[in-house]
């Protein structure tokens, strides 16, 4: 089961997982992700980890291109808590500027300022 809890502070949409992210859970994830990046607009995004028990590795394609899709949408991502799941990380040198590793949530408006 996953569970997210949405807030946007500063037009800088904060989104906290918590329990699991897998194939099963990721559907609904990515149809939360869609509305807020498609229908409402937003372009930075912070992604909590640090209440998720768990990620699949099956699921970690799915989620680069969802940041992928922001990146085109000339977004930004911060996520933090994810040193616990550092066997995935994302980074590349194609979304330099685009994808922060913070320590905590205050640490996105340096680096995702409007």
């Amino acid at each position: 089961m996953l569970e997210m809890d949405v807030d946007v502070m500063k037009g800088i949409m904060f989104i906290r997982l918590e329990g699991d992210l897998n194939a099963y859970t990721f559907h609904d994830f990515e149809q939360q992700l869609n509305y807020l990046l498609y229908k409402q607009g937003m372009h930075y995004f912070v992604f909590n980890f640090y209440d998720l028990n768990c990620m699949d590795q099956s699921i970690l394609n799915y989620f680069q291109n969802k940041l992928v899709e922001i990146f085109l949408s000339c977004g930004k991502v911060a996520m933090c808590g994810f040193q616990k799941f550092s066997k995935y990380i994302l980074g590349s040198s194609d979304n330099q500027g685009k994808l922060f590793y913070i320590n905590s949530e205050v640490e996105a408006f340096q680096y995702l300022s409007i």
